[in-house]
């Protein structure tokens, strides 16, 4: 059976509507999956967007490593947060200073830097003790960057 005419064109619409539908909760609930875990504390998204290749007993470790340095690891990312209020700040100012937002630019690498380092430290320090069947279950890389 065949349909035609006007009720085709609603049946039409009706499944293109219930496909994208479809995709939109099939995208949030993939997000939830794969992404940094919702809500929690902001040391642990930040950490976990690091990790997320890593085994869950790996995650476990890291993520309280980076908890026993919450003082220096708060400290970070308050840096990383001024030095971006700096960025935006420089570029809407009045009149427009171009060394002034290439300091602030500066001072956000520098600091990202530094963030950067605490979380490689910490990961290093969780692999030294990992036994290797447990690194073997790191994924690879995927994605836009090599």
């Amino acid at each position: 059976m065949i349909i035609r005419g006007p009720l085709a064109i609603v049946f039409a619409i009706v499944l293109l509507l219930s496909v994208a539908t479809n995709l939109l909760i099939a995208g949030f609930v993939v997000a939830r999956l794969h992404g940094p875990p919702p809500g929690g504390d902001e040391i642990e998204r930040i950490v976990m967007m690091g990790i997320r290749a890593f085994p869950p007993e790996l995650q476990k470790a890291i993520v309280a490593s980076a908890h026993a340095k919450d003082d220096e690891m708060k400290t970070k990312i308050d840096t990383v947060k001024q030095a971006r209020q700096k960025i935006f700040d420089a570029m809407r100012a009045e009149p427009f200073d171009r060394a002034a937002l290439e300091a602030a630019y500066a001072d956000l690498r520098t600091s990202t830097g530094a963030l950067q380092q605490v979380g490689q430290e910490l990961t290093l320090d969780a692999l030294a003790s990992a036994p290797a069947d447990l690194r073997q279950r790191i994924r690879p890389p995927h994605g836009p960057f090599p």
